[in-house]
């Protein structure tokens, strides 16, 4: 590890201390806006040399490099380099890694750094798998735009060099249904309201309802719904802890692989759904504007559609401030309070 986190301002005053700016509050230069994450070389060159290195020139140093990163990854399932990006096993294990291949129904991935979690996690997970939530029980990799439901509790190993091999039994693929057989809902406007045709509520369906579909999955919230506490995206979580980090976008990725690869089970009736439904490999998400407005963020999709083929659309997704805090069915029950 050789990397170093500099301040684009200096974080103090005084001797030694470059670009720094006396208008910035404590929490500005804090914030990730203000950081840059540099090899020890370059670090102490742009420490010492405030003129050929200003605030302006790094921060466009630094925009420049995220956005090709973000290329490479977008990119990285076509080109089939092997690129470390971000794996989850399960809610709460996220780390960058490489993934190495299928044998016997399992992936296996190399595991190079947590960015979620820990080995101890990893080991409580392993440990607890018959008692985790099936819903819960999934192997995410940004890197293929795919994910599985998990058949059994994963394995790690280390390796001679220090990583870790883990491997992951998993299920099928999950069905999708072609984006022609998207079942009838009523329509949205642009202001994501329903929309009137001739006097009556109006009406989408098939490929027609495609964008709508992905639209309202992608904004409704996990424990939104009253009868299936589980369901829903933390898209805006993320969005409310990584804005303006660079992370951010490859956790949106992972969340919506999520939703397109890992099957729900149908309340009431026997069989199971995935939430996107038609989706069958994510490219990328991509976010279009620097803040929300109004609640609703702009994003383009790059996603594979059964039936379709490659599909790229743009679309806003809700991310309200604060986290929604549902009534239970009991509370539905029991009525309102007088």
């Amino acid at each position: 590890m050789i990397g170093k986190a500099a301040h684009i301002h200096g974080a103090a005053a005084g001797r030694g201390s470059r670009r720094y700016l006396a208008s910035m509050s404590r929490e500005e230069r804090s914030d990730i806006t203000n950081a840059i994450w540099l090899c020890a070389n370059h670090a102490d060159l742009i420490d010492g040399d405030e003129v050929t290195y200003s605030a302006d020139d790094l921060r466009a140093m630094k925009r420049e490099h995220e956005d090709n990163i973000r290329v490479i990854q977008r990119n990285a399932i076509v080109t089939g380099e092997s690129i470390s990006d971000l794996v989850a096993i399960g809610p709460d294990i996220v780390f960058t890694g490489e993934f190495l291949g299928v044998e016997n129904d399992a992936w296996s991935l190399r595991l190079h750094h947590f960015v979620d979690g820990d080995v101890q996690s990893l080991i409580t997970f392993i440990e607890r798998y018959e008692q985790t939530s099936a819903i819960d029980r999934y192997v995410l990799v940004n890197v293929l735009g795919d994910g599985r439901a998990l058949k059994g509790p994963p394995s790690m190993a280390r390796e001679t060099a220090g990583a870790y091999i883990v491997r992951c039994p998993v299920l099928p693929s999950a069905n999708r249904i072609r984006a022609a057989d998207l079942p009838k809902s009523w329509a949205l406007s642009d202001s994501h309201d329903l929309t009137v045709k001739d006097g009556n509520w109006a009406a989408v369906s098939g490929l027609d309802a495609l964008p709508q579909q992905i639209k309202t999955c992608l904004s409704h919230q996990r424990g939104e719904s009253p009868f299936h506490r589980d369901f829903g995206t933390r898209l805006a979580d993320y969005y409310r802890l990584l804005s303006d980090s660079p992370w951010l976008c490859r956790y949106l990725k992972l969340e919506v692989i999520r939703l397109a690869a890992v099957p729900y089970s149908k309340l009431g009736f026997d069989g199971e759904y995935t939430p996107l439904q038609c989706i069958e490999r994510v490219y990328g998400v991509e976010i279009l504007a620097d803040a929300p407005t109004s609640n609703w963020l702009p994003i383009r999709v790059d996603l594979d559609v059964k039936g379709l083929g490659r599909w790229h659309h743009e679309l806003s997704i809700c991310v309200p401030p604060e986290p929604i805090k549902r009534p239970s069915i009991d509370d539905l029950l029991a009525g309102p309070v007088t």
